[in-house]
């Protein structure tokens, strides 16, 4: 089990190594089935996802609310944290 440890830490270095180097060069990552590491882990830690997504609700809904701000103005962040939730929670239906 440390040894797998030890492997992924060390697999997650090379990764950013290489994201380091060649995180300028376009069209490097495009169509090579590589998705960032942090990205994948994502997918066990559905409930971060959700605590995002109500975070990013709190900022437009107050602003709604509080600020006289228009929906229209902030649809964007309210669909962003939306996603996000939906995102969570049908994950965590996965698991």
């Amino acid at each position: 089990m440390k040894k797998k440890q030890v492997n992924d830490f060390e697999k997650d270095m090379e990764d950013l190594e290489q994201w380091q180097e060649q995180q300028y060069s376009p069209g490097h990552f495009i169509g090579t089935g590589k998705v960032p590491r942090p990205i994948l882990k994502s997918k066990k830690h559905p409930t971060v996802m959700i605590a995002i997504g109500v975070i990013g609700l709190m900022v437009p809904v107050g602003g709604i609310i509080f600020a006289d701000v228009l929906f229209r103005e902030m649809a964007f962040m309210i669909f962003l944290s939306s996603v996000f939730i939906i995102g969570g929670v049908l994950r965590m239906k996965k698991q």
